[in-house]
């Protein structure tokens, strides 16, 4: 009787698009859900609960009106400086907690990752999901303030979800790619709030676009959040303008970071377990 050593390597199958979106379709009610539990979870156990989300960016922006509009006399394009900083702040928080949430998420679930199967995709995308609570929280604060300083809404204001919703896509995108990148290498993790330092300085949250010679105003744009942080002041006050081009390279920045996003973490899926 003769035995053979047969040895079956079982490699995991690679999805197409089409049914990797049907699939992420039908576990949908889990994406509301951990979106839902990250807020929740976020903020218990705290003396003032949600209030954080409107004690950390109003604390910003005294902090800001104090050191750049009255220190440094930095201009605002006509709008009060507290109303200025505020509506980009906003907008800033948006992006850079829903990236820095999804870019740490897949470590935060990792028991949930090991044992249970279902779309991986779903838990950088939640993570943007809850930021966006907190994006809402904090708008809502941005109404009483603009009566303060004597500003109305006009028909501006029907702009504010386009400046959210690229916001929240360009955010994905990136947050994507650093969830796949730092399950492997966790250098990102300590480099991301570093970098996020950085990029906010570099965008116009403390001073105007117009401050930016005109000659490199177009390289400038290339940060795409300028162009949503000016879209989303303008929505806001309605005073000021935005620049088409600027905004027009945000969008095409946000789909190239969303669909480059993806398919990175797509691509390096498959070796999530080896490395969690």
């Amino acid at each position: 009787m003769s035995v053979t050593n047969k040895i079956t390597i079982i490699r995991p199958g690679r999805q197409s698009l089409k049914a990797a979106i049907q699939e992420f379709w039908e576990y949908r009610d889990l994406l509301w859900m951990l979106a839902l539990r990250q807020v929740s979870v976020r903020y218990k156990q705290t003396a003032i609960g949600i209030g954080w989300v409107l004690l950390q960016p109003l604390v910003a922006m005294g902090i800001f009106t104090v050191v750049f509009g009255n220190f440094a006399k930095i201009p605002s394009d006509g709008i009060p400086y507290p109303i200025f900083s505020y509506s980009a702040l906003i907008l800033w928080g948006l992006f850079s907690d829903g990236l820095t949430r999804a870019g740490s998420s897949l470590i935060a679930e990792e028991r949930l990752i090991s044992k249970v199967y279902f779309p991986r995709l779903i838990i950088p995308l939640a993570a943007v999901g809850s930021a966006w609570v907190d994006f809402a929280v904090s708008l809502f604060l941005l109404l009483p303030l603009t009566y303060i300083y004597h500003l109305r809404p006009t028909w501006s204001l029907l702009l504010l979800p386009v400046a959210m919703v690229v916001t929240m896509i360009l955010g994905a995108g990136v947050g994507m790619l650093l969830a796949a990148l730092n399950v492997k290498y966790r250098d990102f993790q300590y480099a991301v709030p570093f970098v996020m330092q950085i990029w906010l300085y570099a965008s116009p949250i403390v001073y105007s676009v117009n401050l930016v010679p005109a000659s490199i105003r177009p390289f400038y744009y290339l940060n795409p959040m300028a162009g949503l942080i000016e879209l989303c002041r303008f929505a806001v006050t309605g005073q000021g303008n935005f620049s088409l081009i600027g905004l027009s390279l945000s969008v095409a920045g946000a789909i190239a970071f969303f669909i480059i996003g993806s398919t990175v973490f797509r691509w390096v899926e498959r070796s999530f377990a080896d490395f969690i």
